[in-house]
């Protein structure tokens, strides 16, 4: 008869009839336990539990002790990371008030940035009425310098430039600037034509001093902008003329009684034996020295003149040509005030001849010769040949009738 197993005992022994032998946990556990399992006897088989949680302890032991150091470290390092958590709350911290303070510095660079666009257009706008309505210290100078130039007509034209941009601003709301620039300019401009008169007047004294002077371009663009000045345009026209008038009746009683250079052409004078040569000689010599000063005065005076000195010159010339005011003194006047000085030494020469009582013939041609100068000088634009040489042709006419009346 069969005994019958505890339950317990049972359950325990299938487990040990199941369990495999050959599993490699199995074959593992059973080769370490040999390394320190020696002794298989009866209290070793018992204590085998107890060998074995020994065995588990101390390699946790020595695991404790080996991790040790590992350990350190990481506290090391936790402490570190403790550090940094700490500065990285203190950047944060120091980042939100620096990123309150820079929002106010960059309202406020944008409010400046915004004031600096403001200013640089208000500089624009302040260069651009400077360059339209101011003259620069260069052109002041140039209107105040006792030397004259190129730059001081560039100057004069830049106020005459000022003066009509002022007339604009009279226009809007800025009258009260306008009118003074205005005033400005205008002490500008009269000082300088002032200068200009007399500067003008100086070079027009120095063109007595020679028998066919050189006019500069420089004194040609002087009188075109006198031009304007009508007043000191009559003081300069007289001054040449007056200069002229002097050194004109100088050459003709040089030319009458010393000759020219070295004795040629011999003295005028030489042949008043002859009376038609003797007045043919005058009459030419007067109309030869008008064709020169006619060319000199129209080079100094005529609107038409070609003056080449520059871009200044010729904005002159196209302002004068536009708008131009006749001058009270026209040509005319100016020759016959040159030609004055000498009508009365040929005036008195030529009624000597006739007071000598020249025959019909030499009384015929002296008459013709006379009324073809008189006709030819009335084409230069003077009057000085129908005042003076109309009335001796006239009085030659009458004492040709006579003669002929009474030879009848």
């Amino acid at each position: 008869m069969a005994v019958a197993l505890a339950p317990g005992l049972s359950r325990k022994l299938k487990k040990v009839l199941e369990a495999r032998t050959d599993s490699p946990d199995l074959l593992a556990s059973l080769n370490t336990l040999s390394s320190f399992y020696t002794n298989n006897n009866q209290q070793a088989r018992r204590n085998l539990r107890s060998t074995i949680e020994k065995r588990a302890l101390a390699i946790n032991e020595e695991f404790l002790s080996a991790s040790e150091s590992a350990q350190k470290a990481l506290d090391a390092v936790e402490l570190e990371v403790a550090g940094l958590a700490e500065c990285c709350d203190k950047i944060a911290k120091a980042l939100n008030s620096c990123s309150a303070a820079t929002g106010d510095i960059i309202s406020t660079t944008e409010r400046l940035k915004q004031e600096l666009e403001n200013t640089t257009q208000r500089q624009e706008i302040v260069s651009c009425f400077l360059r339209d309505y101011q003259l620069s210290q260069e052109e002041v100078n140039a209107l105040r310098e006792e030397e004259l130039n190129e730059n001081f007509f560039k100057a004069l034209s830049r106020v005459q430039e000022i003066h009509a941009n002022c007339k604009m601003l009279l226009r809007t709301h800025h009258q009260r600037a306008g009118l003074e620039l205005m005033d400005m300019m205008a002490v500008y401009q009269e000082g300088a034509y002032e200068r200009l008169c007399r500067w003008v007047q100086a070079e027009c004294r120095n063109l007595g001093d020679n028998d066919t002077p050189e006019v500069s371009d420089l004194l040609k663009t002087a009188t075109r902008c006198l031009k304007e000045r009508p007043v000191l345009f009559k003081y300069c026209a007289e001054e040449v003329a007056n200069t002229r008038h002097n050194a004109l009746f100088r050459r003709f009683i040089s030319a009458l009684t010393r000759g020219g250079p070295g004795g040629m052409p011999r003295p005028i004078e030489v042949h008043a034996h002859d009376p038609l040569r003797y007045v043919g000689d005058m009459l030419g010599w007067l109309h030869q020295a008008l064709a020169s000063e006619r060319e000199l005065v129209l080079a100094l005076f005529s609107p038409d003149a070609t003056i080449n000195i520059g871009p200044t010159a010729r904005r002159f010339s196209r302002d004068l040509d536009g708008d131009y005011v006749k001058p009270e003194m026209g040509m005319s006047f100016i020759l016959d005030r040159i030609f004055e000085g000498v009508c009365r030494p040929f005036k008195v020469r030529v009624e000597q001849v006739l007071q000598s009582q020249p025959s019909l013939l030499l009384a015929f041609k002296l008459s013709n010769i006379l009324e073809f100068y008189s006709y030819t000088t009335c084409r230069f634009q003077t009057c000085w040949g129908k005042k003076q040489l109309s009335p001796l042709h006239f009085f030659m006419l009458k004492m040709l009738h006579s003669e002929l009346f009474l030879t009848s």
